[in-house]
């Protein structure tokens, strides 16, 4: 798989009432197309931060973005970004809001909304696409606020607690749908999680970021050789309490120190 973005040398400082707060430093990573990463670490050590860099909402102190071998600076439109919240307007329908970024973009075109209709058929919620956000269930909610931003064609999906704030048993099928959707349109997705059997269940690789100033601590790589793999199968494999094993031995060793 070819490389479709590095993270080179990111630093980031700010200013606080207290003085000067060292958020980051010298963020080091790649990631291959296609490629499920996960971000872990301790409370505090820039994993929203370091997202919202990559995606152009923040900017760095030092360091540089690729994509596909091309600097970036500022907001790329090669980058989805899914928030904690659905942030699905109310007042929208499902057809609506899944329209909006196109809308916003200036490219509701024929053929985009022709794309639209496809995903919204392919993920079963067609059907709902006259309905209100308040008319489905949590779960539906996060799929129609994936479509939205896979809508506007990103190479790169950035989620940043996408599922936590659904409960354990709909997050749990929530991860599964979203994982599949982004298998089958061939997404690179890097994602910030609190949850380790998340992280695990999830990704290709999980990355731990140290205490603050959040920086690679190290890099696990996740293969549970299962063939057809998602979330909820992972979670069954012997393997799975291994992983978790190790990284919740890592994480506190930090809240330890």
């Amino acid at each position: 798989m070819e490389k479709i973005l590095e993270v080179k040398n990111i630093s980031k400082r700010y200013q606080s009432p207290k003085g000067e707060v060292q958020a980051l430093e010298n963020v080091n990573f790649r990631v291959k197309s296609g490629e499920f990463v996960s971000i872990i670490g301790p409370s505090g050590c820039g994993k929203s931060t370091l997202l919202s860099i990559i995606s152009g909402l923040e900017e760095k102190t030092t360091g540089e973005i690729y994509i596909q071998g091309k600097k970036v600076d500022g907001i790329s439109s090669d980058i989805g970004y899914m928030l904690q919240k659905d942030c699905l307007l109310e007042w929208r329908t499902i057809w609506s809001n899944v329209m909006l970024g196109l809308e916003l973009k200036g490219i509701k075109t024929d053929e985009s909304k022709k794309y639209v209709g496809k995903l919204l058929k392919k993920y079963n919620l067609y059907d709902f696409k006259d309905k209100y956000p308040q008319e489905l269930s949590g779960g539906m909610r996060q799929r129609v606020a994936l479509i939205r931003t896979l809508a506007i064609n990103p190479k790169i999906l950035l989620l940043d607690e996408a599922f936590s704030a659904l409960d354990y048993q709909t997050r749990i099928m929530v991860t599964n749908d979203i994982y599949n959707i982004l298998r089958k349109e061939k997404i690179t997705a890097l994602i910030v999680t609190h949850d380790i059997s998340e992280a695990i269940s999830m990704s290709d690789r999980v990355f731990v970021l140290s205490k603050r100033p959040g920086t690679i601590k190290d890099i696990h790589k996740i293969d549970f050789e299962i063939e057809n793999r998602n979330p909820i199968n992972c979670r069954e494999s012997p393997k799975f309490s291994k992983y978790f094993n190790t990284l919740w031995k890592e994480l506190r060793e930090d809240e330890d120190d």
